[in-house]
C-alpha cells in the first residue's frame, strides 16, 4: 500500500560478510554490483535518501531492490531474463565457431585452403544445424575478437621460377628492339 510504512532493511553482519564477498568477484555484472553496493550501503547505516544521491537512482527504486534483497536474498538482484527470441548463436553455436575458425578447412576435410564468412556460415549451419548470415557472424567473430578480411587469392606459389625469368628476359628484349613509331601507343 502506499501510505503503508514498511519496517527498514536490516542486513546482518553475516549477510554483509556474504555481500562483500561476491562484491568482491570481478565476472559481476555492472546492474547487480550497483544494487549489491545498495544493500552494502544499507548495511552501514547510510539511509536511502544517500543511497539515492550516490547511486543516481530514485528513492522508490532503492526501496524496490532493497525491499527485493530482504524478500529474496541476493539472487534477487540478478536481471531477469529479458522477453524476445532467444539468440541462434547460443554458448555451443559460439564454441563451434571458435573450434572452426581456429583450424584450417582441410584440417576439416573441405576442399578450400581459406575461410570466407559465406564458407564458414554454410559449414556451421551444416555442423551445428544453426544458420546464421554471413554478415551476422562476422558480427560474432568481432565480438570474439577475431579479425576479419578478405583473402588475397594469387598463384605466385604455383609458378615456375626459370620460365618467369625467361619471360621477364623475352619483355625486356622486346623493350629495347621496339621500331620507330611504337613509343606513342
Amino acid at each position: 500500500m502506499r501510505g503503508e510504512r514498511r519496517p527498514p532493511v536490516v542486513v546482518t553482519a553475516e549477510e554483509r560478510a556474504v555481500v562483500e564477498a561476491r562484491l568482491a568477484r570481478r565476472d559481476l555484472p555492472r546492474r547487480v554490483r550497483e544494487r549489491l553496493e545498495m544493500v552494502k550501503a544499507r548495511a552501514v547505516g547510510q539511509g536511502i535518501p544517500a543511497i539515492s544521491d550516490w547511486s543516481g537512482r530514485s528513492p522508490r527504486t532503492v526501496r524496490y531492490w532493497l525491499d527485493r534483497y530482504r524478500a529474496e536474498g541476493i539472487a534477487a538482484l540478478a536481471d531477469h531474463p529479458r522477453a524476445g527470441r532467444p539468440p541462434r548463436a547460443d554458448a555451443a553455436y559460439r564454441h563451434a565457431l571458435e573450434e572452426a575458425v581456429t583450424r584450417l578447412p582441410p584440417e576439416l576435410g573441405l576442399g578450400f585452403d581459406v575461410w570466407t564468412s559465406a564458407r564458414l556460415s554454410a559449414y556451421l549451419a551444416e555442423t551445428t544445424g544453426v544458420e546464421i548470415a554471413p554478415s551476422w557472424l562476422r558480427t560474432l567473430l568481432a565480438q570474439q575478437d577475431f579479425v576479419c578480411g578478405r583473402p588475397k587469392h594469387t598463384l605466385r606459389h604455383l609458378r615456375d621460377a626459370e620460365e618467369v625469368a625467361a619471360c621477364e628476359k623475352e619483355l625486356q628484349a622486346a623493350g629495347e628492339n621496339r621500331g620507330p613509331g611504337l613509343g606513342a601507343l
